[in-house]
């Protein structure tokens, strides 16, 4: 399991490394499985061992986002709000993931608070860069402005 490499354990503690890692089962896809789907009920979220997987939003595919790094987690919506999957996700090619519950996140929280807290951390850090990479994606670069902080 990649877990030392995704973004979202970054500066997590052993303890809670293990058990999620411990909870994770590994999943070999075909290119075109669907995951996924947009709306369904997410029971797991997932990191991406070897492969690609294409994220996309509605029946037009409106949005999209490739899932192409080792480490990188995706089903992240299975974790807030509502716990409904965001997207659906279709394997871009042959692809290994790994399935995680979204229950261990809760055991994390329980049993490793602080850690549980840098988790939830990473995920809004990883998640404001994916909204920022999609929005410089669909915005003309003539209408761009890098923002300025003083």
């Amino acid at each position: 399991m990649f877990i030392k490499q995704a973004e979202l354990f970054d500066g997590v503690g052993a303890g809670a490394k293990h058990l999620i890692e411990s909870r994770g089962t590994e999943q070999t896809c075909k290119a075109g499985d669907v995951i996924f789907q947009e709306g369904s009920v997410g029971h797991f979220f997932y990191m991406l061992e070897d492969g690609k997987v294409d994220l996309y939003i509605g029946k037009q595919e409106e949005a999209r986002f490739l899932v192409f790094y080792p480490g990188e987690i995706f089903g992240w919506s299975s974790l807030i709000g509502t716990r409904r999957y965001l997207a659906t996700a279709r394997c871009a090619a042959d692809s290994v993931v790994t399935r995680i519950p979204v229950s261990v996140v809760d055991e994390v929280l329980k049993d490793y608070p602080a850690d549980g807290q840098l988790f939830y951390k990473n995920l809004a850090a990883t998640l404001a860069e994916r909204l920022i990479g999609m929005y410089h994606q669909h915005l003309p670069r003539a209408e761009y402005q890098a923002p300025s902080y003083g």
